[in-house]
């Protein structure tokens, strides 16, 4: 669809994952009472993980199926398999005492509490040292940011001290070690011990373990050393505070360990949930297949809880010397995660700020000069409404952006954290963001596109098809078009009223993920299913839209809306990938023909 002179007109978009939208009326109290009604999911009882270690402490999630969990006392850090949950644990490593890990950028950062350094596991091989610490400090827990910064708390110290991710070799160690500069960021700390960041990148929190004071520095590059605030308080127990590990989910509410239990705090400090467990609590992180489960370190073991709440997953590896997801290392790869020369990445940019809820992107920016400004693609990923996250579809976001396209990664509210139809408002805002920033990104307004598979893919069709419903927007985004001129949809469903997606809801064995996405099933929510089905929104103001598809997957899907399209004088296609299953765009055999394809439908129509 073109807008009206004089208001920007070209935007397109395109998502990886289906989605549906609530009734108008129910759609806000929907938003405001996902937060209300906490976040431990109480429906599913606390269960111990492993039992067997002289004394858990911080793990770490890779984002897809590993979680490793240090043995502080026993010196062993053991590897979980969480696809296999019934196999037990390998052994990593064995002789480091280490207290705190976080894994980023395809690596395993710890804290080697034992031997007062901070050290670094790649994929395969012994530890190398990232920084050496004075014996008599040393190092607790630690967070590593986006780009690969390190902040550590030293708890006999009374500071935090940040690591630079630019940190080199020292050749003298022939190049087995690596030391960068630990210099303090922030001091004058009682007893800090847990350290968390938050989604955006932009705050450390740290507990304390004498006062249970929970601090909050806002990181300023252009500061030295920064300055800490409260932010929250933990309960006085007859055991004291205790403060200890410390972790955060996607919507920024923080996890902190006390004395007896593992308390959440919204962004604001103010508490919203808490849970009691058998023993004492000493560090937590987020994780799980779906990012949905928090997994807690105690002094009886290692223990899980279901939360309404999603993991914030790693960044995948950004230069070279990491191995991309694949596990081939190549940097020629076409599911290589590297961000190379000819492009500049900013991770974590906040899009939008829904009562608190900081909603990100990354954006990826060709470094060639141009005398025009760029075309944008909005890039959404899939996962049913019910789990994925913004860095799921990195490697083809890369491989668009090489193509000359500022890409737009971009994150959205899933089903468990908020019902429908916060996630097709969140993505009608990120278009609104890119158009209204413009300027700032080099992107021309009138040529932005999305792209997206599966679940996303229907988002985008709804978006695409959609756009003019004020039911389907943010309020604060209004203000800005969303529209969009063209879209890509990848093996995702437009019809959500009718067919295979209202029919799977009907199934009471097994609630299907629009159930949980939307909040029930088509027959005791017809108005938000006919809301969410972008097929019935087609018209004469819808922009161009490609069909990709396997051969293997449904290629019939979305005949309909292609019909229409066509009866109504608007491009459209079907691109069928002979021999391809459901989700081949992130398949190192389809990912390059996947991208000349999009491409070469959107030179023709941006």
């Amino acid at each position: 669809m073109r807008l009206p002179d004089p208001v920007l007109n070209r935007i397109s978009f395109v998502l990886v994952c289906p989605s549906v939208f609530l009734f108008a009326a129910t759609c806000n109290a929907a938003e405001s009472v996902g937060q209300k009604r906490g976040v431990i999911d109480r429906s599913e009882p606390l269960q111990m993980v492993h039992p067997d270690f002289e004394l858990a402490d911080g793990a770490a999630w890779d984002g897809r199926g590993s979680l490793f969990v240090p043995d502080v006392k026993g010196k062993r850090l053991l590897v979980f398999n969480l696809r296999k949950p019934a196999e037990a644990p390998r052994v990593r490593n064995q002789g480091l005492g280490i207290s705190g890990c976080c894994y980023q950028l395809g690596k395993l950062y710890v804290s080697d509490n034992a031997n007062s350094r901070i050290a670094v596991f790649s994929q395969t091989g012994p530890p190398k040292t990232l920084a050496q610490l004075d014996p008599k400090k040393r190092p607790n827990d630690l967070v590593v940011d986006a780009v690969g910064n390190v902040y550590v708390t030293i708890t006999g110290e009374g500071c935090v001290r940040r690591i630079e991710a630019n940190a080199i070799p020292d050749q003298s160690q022939g190049d087995a070690q690596m030391r960068g500069r630990a210099g303090v960021f922030v001091d004058h700390l009682d007893s800090p011990n847990g350290i968390a960041l938050s989604p955006d990148g932009a705050t450390l929190y740290v507990s304390s373990a004498k006062t249970g004071l929970i601090s909050k520095i806002t990181i300023d590059a252009a500061v030295e050393k920064q300055k800490a605030v409260a932010f929250a308080q933990l309960e006085s127990t007859e055991n004291g505070f205790r403060g200890d590990g410390m972790c955060v989910d996607r919507a920024g509410n923080v996890y902190c360990t006390g004395a007896q239990t593992v308390t959440v705090f919204d962004p604001n400090g103010n508490k919203i949930d808490q849970l009691r467990t058998p023993e004492r609590p000493i560090n937590v992180v987020m994780g799980g297949i779906e990012g949905r489960t928090l997994f807690i370190s105690t002094f009886g073991g290692l223990y899980r809880q279901s939360v309404h709440a999603y993991a914030v997953s790693p960044n995948p590896p950004i230069s070279s010397g990491a191995a991309a997801p694949s596990g081939n290392s190549s940097e020629n790869d076409d599911l290589s995660t590297q961000v190379r020369g000819n492009l500049s990445a900013k991770f974590n940019v906040v899009y939008a700020d829904i009562d608190g809820r900081r909603l990100l992107m990354d954006v990826f920016t060709p470094s060639a000069s141009r005398s025009s400004p760029n075309p944008a693609i909005i890039v959404v990923h899939g996962g049913g409404w019910v789990k994925g996250d913004k860095t799921k579809f990195r490697a083809l976001s890369l491989r668009l952006a090489e193509r000359g396209y500022v890409v737009a990664a971009i994150e959205y509210r899933l089903a468990h954290e908020t019902k429908f139809p916060a996630a097709i408002r969140d993505c009608n805002a990120a278009t609104s963001y890119l158009r209204k920033n413009a300027a700032r990104y080099g992107i021309d307004p009138n040529r932005i596109a999305a792209v997206g598979g599966s679940a996303g893919g229907h988002l985008v069709g709804l978006m695409a098809h959609g756009a003019q419903r004020s039911n389907l927007k943010h309020p604060s985004a209004s203000d800005m078009p969303s529209v969009l001129q063209a879209a890509v949809v990848m093996a995702g469903p437009l019809q959500i009223a009718t067919g295979s997606i209202a029919d799977r809801s009907r199934d009471p064995a097994k609630p299907s993920y629009a159930v949980q996405w939307i909040g029930g099933t088509i027959d005791e929510l017809p108005e938000q299913y006919h809301l969410a089905d972008a097929d019935e929104k087609i018209d004469a103001q819808s922009p161009p839209t490609l069909f990709i598809v396997g051969s293997l997957d449904n290629p019939a899907r979305n005949q309909a809306a292609r019909n229409k399209l066509k009866a109504l004088g608007i491009a459209t296609g079907l691109i069928t990938h002979e021999g391809a299953k459901h989700g081949h765009w992130n398949q190192a055999d389809w990912i390059a023909r996947v991208v000349a394809d999009i491409d070469s439908f959107l030179k023709l129509h941006l």
